[in-house]
């Protein structure tokens, strides 16, 4: 049996209800630099859950790409453990990252709790506090 990529007129993978839309994880996506995090740190916006903790920082530089970054400390778990987590919040971020507001710095600490769940509940749980503070719109 072989399994053919059926691409588009474009020439394109993605199907046609994508709206084009890229669902990698680039390196420009991602919170690198210490002065990055510290900024988020300082003036972010704090949305907590017993299971997460979400720091949001709008930009002002006009561009329109959201970038994430991750802190996991050794108490979450071993470093299986933590890195299984750290993959989910990426995931979650990835798939959902075209219905949040464009410019947003985002940083998700994780709590022991954060690995007990699964991939579905972090997802509605990360989605929910998002919508709360009305940064994330699926429309």
């Amino acid at each position: 049996m072989q399994i053919e990529n059926k691409k588009n007129s474009s020439g394109s993978l993605f199907t046609e209800n994508s709206g084009g839309k890229k669902f990698s994880f680039t390196y420009f996506e991602r919170l690198h630099i210490q002065k990055d995090f510290k900024k988020v740190f300082k003036n972010g916006l704090r949305l907590e859950n017993k299971n997460i903790k979400i720091l949001v920082y709008r930009r002002n530089d006009g561009r329109i790409i959201r970038r994430l970054g991750l802190v996991t400390a050794k108490r979450v778990g071993a470093s299986v453990i933590r890195n299984r987590t750290k993959r989910r919040l990426r995931e979650v971020f990835r798939t959902n990252k075209h219905f949040l507001e464009p410019g947003l710095d985002l940083i998700f600490i994780s709590r022991p709790e954060t690995a007990l769940l699964d991939y579905n509940s972090l997802k509605k749980i990360i989605l929910s506090l998002l919508r709360s503070a009305e940064l994330y719109n699926p429309e």
